[in-house]
């Protein structure tokens, strides 16, 4: 049997990249569309289960539409189990009783352990995480046997509702540990048996979740439990560095970006954070790398994480208003140095006109 397991959609979720008023609308469909791209995905592969686990909204505040939405893709895929474990995000909605009778929608009880079988694979889901937790669970040995968790993967599970204990998932027959939580495709080999696997988000929201995202196909069919990644985000988040090391004009840094860009596909969101350190007198037009390159991408922004260097001997004989500012910086021993660097460049910057 191949069930897709995913976790972290967070439907309706605000969008944390700055994006213009007409792609944030667009952008929010798009995510909206990933639960029926999914269970598309789910049905191609002939995989008759479907694990969410965890965050499949983001907040109680669900709109009209997105309930909309999942309810119609319950009803339209009929022959798919989606099994729904609510994670710390989720609206209290999954746990109201009456909130879809559909057969095939199976939601994991707050506060109990809850099992669905189909064939010989057994889910069970425990929301949310408690210390003590798996010390009822008994699980048939001979069984393929999945366990659905939402929380963070720690020594040992704490009284906080998000942590779980890896050493308390050993030696309990347990196949696969379908985790949420964690937004990025994450895998721990517990022991010989069991795995645990964060699916990670299947698109990211925000440059905090860049790479690349998807969705996992776990397989029960041979011996023992395997599974893979596989892509799936029609766009990614990306953090694209270009170091300033080293620059002398302010077109080399256009060079250096064009070079860093050149295989990132145009329908990502990207942001160049320029890095590293350049010399006094450079000058860095954010603006000119966004006017040369923002047409290229579904989005495109700059940060500067860059900084000066100063090596303060250089300009011991210099006879220009730069030279006498930096010495005089420099002199003054009750400023630190990261103090003396920061005042260095801003009046740097100020010499040259620039904001």
């Amino acid at each position: 049997m191949k069930i897709l397991h995913t976790s972290d959609i967070h439907i309706d979720s605000p969008l944390t990249a700055r994006l213009a008023r007409d792609k944030i609308k667009e952008r929010r469909a798009e995510l909206l569309s990933n639960l029926s791209r999914l269970a598309a995905e789910c049905r191609r592969l002939g995989a008759p289960v479907m694990i969410i686990a965890g965050d499949l909204f983001d907040s109680d505040n669900v709109s009209r539409r997105a309930l909309r939405t999942f309810y119609d893709i319950i009803l339209e895929y009929s022959e798919i189990h989606f099994v729904v474990l609510p994670g710390n995000h989720d609206s209290e909605i999954l746990s109201t009783e009456g909130f879809c009778d559909a057969n095939n929608l199976h939601v994991f009880e707050r506060g109990a352990i809850t099992t669905f079988a189909l064939g010989n694979v057994t889910f069970t889901g425990i929301c949310p995480t408690r210390p003590g937790m798996l010390d009822e669970l008994e699980l048939d040995e001979n069984s393929k046997n999945i366990l659905i968790l939402h929380g963070e993967l720690r020594d040992k599970t704490v009284d906080d509702g998000e942590s779980i204990g890896m050493r308390e998932l050993v030696g309990k027959n347990i196949d696969y540990v379908a985790l949420g939580h964690y937004h990025t495709y994450t895998v721990h080999e517990l022991d010989r048996r069991t795995t645990a696997v964060y699916s990670g988000t299947p698109e990211g929201r925000g440059f905090d979740e860049c790479g690349e995202c998807g969705y996992v196909v776990i397989d029960t069919d041979g011996e023992h439990v395997s599974h893979s990644f596989v892509k799936f985000a029609k766009r990614n988040m990306r953090i694209v560095p270009v170091a300033l090391d080293g620059v002398e004009r302010p077109y080399d840094i256009i060079e250096r970006t064009e070079a860093a860009l050149e295989n990132v596909p145009s329908s990502d969101l990207v942001r160049v954070e320029l890095c590293g350190s350049y010399a006094p007198g450079l000058w860095k037009d954010a603006g000119q790398i966004c006017e040369r390159f923002r047409d290229r991408f579904y989005h495109f922004e700059v940060k500067d994480c860059s900084h000066i260097s100063v090596r303060p001997e250089d300009y011991k004989y210099d006879k220009t208003l730069k030279g006498e500012f930096i010495r005089l910086v420099y002199a003054d021993e009750s400023l630190s140095e990261e103090t003396k660097r920061r005042v260095v460049e801003c009046g740097v910057f100020a010499l040259m006109g620039e904001e």
